[in-house]
């Protein structure tokens, strides 16, 4: 009897160190590159696609990685693939929205949407603008990701050091995360 509780004290703990070594819980996402793409797969009606696109847009000048000179924006993501930003006086360097996630939220028709990027990296996979890697997307959009990658990113005051983006997320990981 003692034996048989011991085995089974082994599993459970070994099934929870499982659990903490996967990390968080993911949720399914859609991901796009464009409208047009969201629209062709069909996931989404045109006019959700077109008000998501637009929510996303807005949102990436308040969410995305900043940086204080070009060539540190275009060490993290590639040459010609940032712009400059003027805002409150000043000017900073954002990377190019790269395509954008829909993450279905409560209720039925509500979705939180936001901006991708594609660190050079990490070219072949979109992150969030913290810095979050979205899991591979099939050809209609599906996809998954952290569940606290898929909400509304925090608003960015700071700017981003020269290797500070997709360097962290893409070091030392597997496929998948």
């Amino acid at each position: 009897m003692k034996r048989k509780n011991a085995l089974k004290l082994a599993f459970l703990g070994a099934t929870a160190l499982t659990l903490v070594a996967c990390g968080e819980a993911e949720e399914k996402a859609l991901a796009y590159d464009s409208v047009k793409a969201c629209i062709q797969a069909g996931q989404q009606d045109a006019a959700v696609c077109k008000s998501e696109f637009a929510k996303a847009q807005k949102l990436h000048n308040e969410v995305a990685p900043r940086y204080n000179r070009a060539r540190d924006c275009n060490s993290d993501f590639g040459y010609n693939r940032c712009y400059q930003y003027r805002s409150g006086g000043g000017s900073v360097w954002l990377p190019f929205m790269m395509g954008y996630m829909l993450a279905p939220r409560g209720g039925y028709g509500y979705i939180s949407s936001q901006p991708l990027y594609r660190p050079s990296s990490n070219p072949n996979r979109f992150y969030t603008a913290s810095n979050g890697q979205v899991g591979a997307v099939s050809a209609n959009g599906r996809t998954q990701v952290a569940r606290s990658k898929a909400s509304r990113p925090a608003v960015r005051t700071r700017t981003v050091s020269r290797g500070g983006f997709g360097a962290r997320a893409t070091r030392g990981r597997g496929a998948g995360g």
